[in-house]
C-alpha cells in the first residue's frame, strides 16, 4: 500500500466519525480533502469527477468519494434525501438523464430496496431507504 494510502485511510476514517460533531465546521473538510486529494468530501459536495450525466436526488450530501483501483474510477455518495420515496426518485431522475433499469437487480420493501441501473457509460446501483440513499457509480469498459 503506497505511503500516502496509508495515511489517508485513518485521516478519512477519523474525519468520518467525527463529522457529526463538527458538522458546521470546515476542518474536518479540509483534513479530508488535504489526505486525499479531492476524492473524498465530507462538505456537502459530490466527490471530485463524478460523472456529470448522473443526477442525483434533492437532498444533502453527506459523504462522496471517488478514486481508482484495479477495475478502473469509481464514485459513491451518500444523501439524507428530501423525497419522500427517495429510491422511486432516484430511478425517475436516472431514467430522465437516459439510464435504463436492470430488472434483475431491483427490489423494494416496506423500508427500503435497490435498484441497479446503467447507460452507455456508467452503472449506477442506487440502495436506501425512506431516510437516504447511496450511490454506487462505475464506468462501463470501453467497447
Amino acid at each position: 500500500m503506497p505511503f500516502r494510502t496509508r495515511l489517508a485511510v485513518p485521516a478519512i476514517a477519523v474525519a468520518l466519525l467525527l463529522t457529526p460533531a463538527l458538522a458546521g465546521c470546515g476542518v474536518v473538510e479540509s483534513a479530508v480533502d488535504q489526505a486525499t486529494g479531492g476524492q473524498v468530501s465530507v462538505g456537502g459536495k459530490l466527490p471530485k469527477g463524478w460523472p456529470e450525466e448522473v443526477p442525483i436526488v434533492d437532498g444533502k450530501i453527506l459523504v462522496g468519494a471517488g478514486g481508482q483501483g484495479d477495475g478502473g474510477s469509481g464514485w459513491i455518495v451518500t444523501v439524507d434525501a428530501a423525497a419522500a420515496d427517495p429510491i422511486a426518485e432516484a430511478t425517475t431522475q436516472l431514467e430522465n438523464a437516459g439510464f435504463s433499469v436492470d430488472s434483475d437487480a431491483e427490489a423494494s420493501t416496506d423500508d427500503g430496496g435497490f435498484v441497479a441501473m446503467k447507460n452507455e457509460n456508467y452503472s449506477v446501483l442506487v440502495a436506501g431507504t425512506k431516510d437516504g440513499l447511496l450511490y454506487t457509480v462505475t464506468p462501463l469498459p470501453a467497447g
